[in-house]
């Protein structure tokens, strides 16, 4: 008897332990897990689907689409419960793709957002799309969507400037497209699809968003004019190198600018690249001459990411600082006797030519550096210094204002007495632009404000901002960052001088109209140097405006180991003709 009612109690005591059990689990399931379980249900009868949103295209003054989203096709599979169906999936898939099975299961297993299709094969061709839509019913998890990827129909016009774009985030990582990213960057659309049993989709989508394309960016850039600079740079380094003149002038730069609003008209790095191939190395190995040195192979955008000497076009900066300070008058002249010695430094003219007695037009006119020399004597570093501020210069003002491409990717100008003692010879070295490097942007503001009377407009790419619908976003105006009260006479002065110096040039001399411009021999740092390759260590500079009465445009031509500052008119030369129609 006590052994059956010990039985029983047991019994009873195991029922209420299964009860307890099955009550914990179904409030465990509704309660706690109800949420996750709910969703897992979701999942498997519906289907979350993204948009992608078109990038912001990115278009020339003149309407030219330099940076666009063309449609890519990417392949992906939507999470699938049946094992049979989905190793099916993987192994047809894996067929047409050309991929392993193994490749797609690791992918498969390392998507963890079970709701959205994992991504298998991005830039699939039309033709294999083709082919899974045919065989999508052997594939039931199978979702084909489209992908727009930037491309840059003009390849290698303006590729330093307009940047790239990361193919994995699509997100600006360079240049322009990453600092207008956030006007760029479109807003992604989604859609929830119904599927059945067998994953296929049912009825229209139960919940949709359309994707929103991003901002369109519209810079001041002139298409025509940047792709007549470019040819132009292109060739006269090709032909200083074919005749010997320069085996080094592999590299340049040449920045045009309005100098009366501060539009960039056109920024042209030398050499160049397609820009949708920018870090394929197959595509470079291709299309760039095996004898090119690695340093002019490098990405950077040598209009405001490189500095250089920059010789003798310096020397307005100590002219206009020698006649404004009354530390020499227009008239003084000064002997040029081809050498001597100025605060214990050697100085002398190019060549050693004997100029004889010269006042400040002629000086600038056969680019005396002796007479320079004794100016920036007089002056004083210090006040040489407070000049180079004046034009926007100076190591604070990076690229003379210019911020249409991040800050952190803009190169300062280098002051050459930081970190040094400072000696007489120095002085008389940066009076006629040595020692201190500066960027083509900085020096093409210099110009213009030369051109324009002292106003520093601050250098700008992007005009306006508009929406996929056209209607303007923002639009920029010219800014004026600083006034200078040069005085009119003493401009004057270094006007005539650059149009003394102009007009000398066998390539100027034809044009029908007053051009100034000065030419720039710039020395590389000797103590870097590795052998005695006389042009290896000279950079070619010119800068200048036209016409000279009334200047439209102010430009800069930077050829790197080029030689003689003389040889970069010809470049100047193309540009104005072209600008002006002169061949007309």
């Amino acid at each position: 008897m006590n052994s059956t009612l010990w039985r029983i109690r047991l019994l009873k005591i195991v029922c209420v332990l299964i009860l307890a059990v099955l009550i914990f689990n179904l409030f465990k399931i509704q309660i706690i897990e109800g949420e996750e379980w709910a969703n897992v249900a979701d999942n498997n009868r519906f289907r979350h689907l993204v948009e992608l949103a078109p990038r912001g295209r990115i278009y020339s003054a003149n309407g030219v689409e330099l940076a666009s989203s063309v449609p890519t096709y990417v392949v992906a599979l939507a999470d699938e419960q049946n094992k049979d169906r989905r190793e099916q999936t993987i192994i047809q898939l894996a067929g047409f793709l050309d991929i392993e099975p193994n490749a797609i299961e690791e992918k498969l297993s390392k998507h963890r957002r079970k709701f959205e299709p994992a991504i298998i094969a991005t830039d699939v061709d039309f033709e294999t799309v083709l082919q899974l839509e045919e065989n999508r019913h052997l594939m039931p998890s199978l979702v084909i969507q489209v992908d727009p990827q930037r491309y840059y129909p003009e390849k290698d016009l303006l590729a330093h400037p307009l940047g790239r774009v990361n193919k994995i985030d699509r997100r600006g990582v360079e240049g322009l497209e990453r600092s207008w990213d956030e006007y760029l960057q479109g807003i992604d659309g989604f859609s929830v699809v119904q599927v059945n049993v067998d994953n296929r989709q049912v009825g229209d989508p139960v919940n949709s968003t359309s994707a929103i394309p991003g901002d369109n960016l519209h810079l001041t850039i002139d298409t025509r004019l940047q792709q007549a600079a470019q040819e132009s740079l292109r060739r006269v380094l090709q032909r200083l190198r074919d005749e010997g003149k320069a085996n080094h002038a592999w590299a340049g730069a040449v920045l045009i600018m309005d100098p009366n609003t501060g539009k960039i008209l056109a920024q042209v790095t030398e050499p160049s690249f397609d820009n949708n191939h920018r870090y394929d190395k197959i595509w470079w190995a291709e299309n760039i001459p095996e004898e090119m040195p690695d340093w002019a192979k490098k990405l950077t955008d040598r209009t405001y990411q490189y500095r250089r000497t920059v010789g003798s076009t310096f020397k307005m900066v100590t002219g206009l600082a020698g006649l404004e300070t009354g530390v020499i008058t227009a008239r003084e002249k000064i002997y040029a006797g081809g050498r001597t010695r100025i605060n214990n430094q050697h100085v002398n003219d190019y060549g050693y030519a004997v100029h004889g007695n010269v006042d400040m037009r002629r000086a600038l006119a056969v680019s005396s550096n002796i007479y320079f020399a004794t100016v920036g004597s007089r002056l004083g570093s210090e006040k040489i210094y407070e000049y180079i501020e004046k034009f926007g210069m100076s190591r604070a003002q990076k690229n003379a204002g210019f911020d249409d491409i991040s800050l952190d990717e803009q190169v300062s100008s280098l002051d050459y007495r930081l970190g040094r003692t400072w000696v007489g010879g120095h002085t008389v070295q940066i009076s006629y632009g040595q020692l201190n490097e500066f960027t083509a942007m900085q020096m093409g503001n210099y110009v213009s404000m030369l051109a324009n009377g002292g106003t520093h407009y601050k250098p700008y790419l992007v005009e306006k901002v508009t929406d996929y619908q056209g209607e303007t976003v923002d639009f920029f105006e010219p800014q004026i960052l600083d006034q200078q009260d040069f005085s009119p006479e003493s401009l004057k002065v270094i006007r005539e001088g650059m149009q003394q110096s102009a007009a000398s040039s066998k390539f100027l001399k034809d044009l029908p109209f007053a051009v100034a411009g000065k030419t720039g021999s710039a020395e590389h740092d000797r103590s870097n140097r590795k052998n005695k390759d006389r042009w290896r260590d000279t950079h070619s500079w010119w800068v200048g405006y036209a016409p000279y009465d009334d200047p439209e445009i102010a430009i800069v031509v930077f050829m790197e180991y080029a030689g003689a500052g003389s040889r970069s008119i010809e470049v100047a030369r193309d540009i104005i003709d072209f600008y002006f129609d002169l061949e007309k």
